[in-house]
C-alpha cells in the first residue's frame, strides 16, 4: 500500500482499490486531532463516489452527541451510523469505511480497532470488496494517517 500527497488531497493504493480523499475530508480529520492532553477521541464514517476502482472519499461524518469517548477509546452510537448510511446512500455515495483519532504522532492501530472493523466487515451487506480504517494521529498527512484496507 503506498500514501501520497497531492496537492490538497491524499491518494492510497490498494491492491484492489484507489483511495483519493478529498480536501473537505482532510480537513474534518485535522479539525479533529487529539492535540491536547485532556482531548477525546473523535470517529465517524467514510463515504465515495464509486467509479469502478477508484474511490473518491468526499465525506467523513461524526463524532456524535450519542457516540462514548475518552482519551484512548471510541464507541461510535450504532443507530446514527446507520442513518448516516441511508442519508449518504440516497445521496449516491457509498459507505467505505470508518475512522477515528489516535493521541500518536504516527497512529497505529490497536487490537480492538482491527477487530471492530472486520467485524463490521462480517456483519454488513458490503456493495464493495471491503472497508477502509482510517486512523488520525499527530503528524502531518499522509504521514499523521494510518490506512487499511480489510475485505
Amino acid at each position: 500500500m503506498a500514501v501520497i500527497l497531492e496537492g490538497t488531497s491524499v491518494i492510497a493504493q490498494f491492491d484492489r482499490v484507489t483511495v483519493r480523499f478529498s480536501s473537505n475530508v482532510l480537513a474534518v480529520f485535522n479539525a479533529r486531532r487529539q492535540t491536547g492532553w485532556f482531548s477525546k477521541e473523535a470517529g465517524g464514517q467514510l463515504f465515495a463516489d464509486i467509479k469502478a476502482d477508484l474511490w473518491h472519499v468526499l465525506a467523513a461524518t461524526g463524532p456524535r452527541s450519542a457516540d462514548r469517548r475518552g482519551r484512548f477509546h471510541f464507541w461510535p452510537d450504532r443507530k446514527a451510523e446507520q442513518r448516516e448510511i441511508d442519508r449518504h446512500f440516497a445521496e449516491g455515495l457509498q459507505y467505505v469505511g470508518d475512522w477515528h483519532t489516535h493521541p500518536q504522532k504516527i497512529p497505529v492501530p490497536s487490537q480492538n480497532d482491527i477487530a471492530s472493523i472486520e467485524n463490521v466487515v462480517r456483519e454488513s451487506t458490503l456493495y464493495t470488496p471491503g472497508l477502509l480504517l482510517c486512523i488520525v494521529g499527530l503528524a502531518p498527512f499522509p504521514d499523521g494517517l494510518h490506512l487499511s484496507f480489510h475485505a
